[in-house]
């Protein structure tokens, strides 16, 4: 389930500046489900799920750079359309209704 979700992330459209990028959209999209799942409700709280967890996500993304801030989250998210997210919400209810039961791994 989580590869699929994984590989689906791939073609949302990076619309940052090339040469500015230091963190991976999708490593920033994961970082944010993931915390959402864990009901953490804002962007500092967020960066320090992500450390705490870091080793964790790793199983799922690179964090080439390590964890992006707060403040990184907060920009990226803000630059993505509201379709997209509404999307990723989709796909992801599409793969958990699909996999009821199934544990995440």
């Amino acid at each position: 389930m989580m590869n699929e979700l994984l590989e689906w992330l791939e073609y949302i459209e990076d619309v940052r500046q090339e040469r500015k990028v230091k963190h991976k959209l999708k490593d920033i999209i994961v970082i944010v489900l993931f915390a959402t799942l864990a009901n953490v409700d804002d962007w500092v709280e967020m960066e320090y799920f992500a450390h705490y967890n870091e080793e964790y996500l790793k199983r799922y993304i690179k964090l080439e750079n390590g964890i992006p801030s707060h403040d990184t989250l907060c920009r990226v998210f803000g630059m993505l359309q509201p379709e997209i997210l509404q999307q990723l919400y989709k796909k992801w209810q599409e793969l958990l209704n699909r996999n009821e039961g199934e544990a995440l791994k």
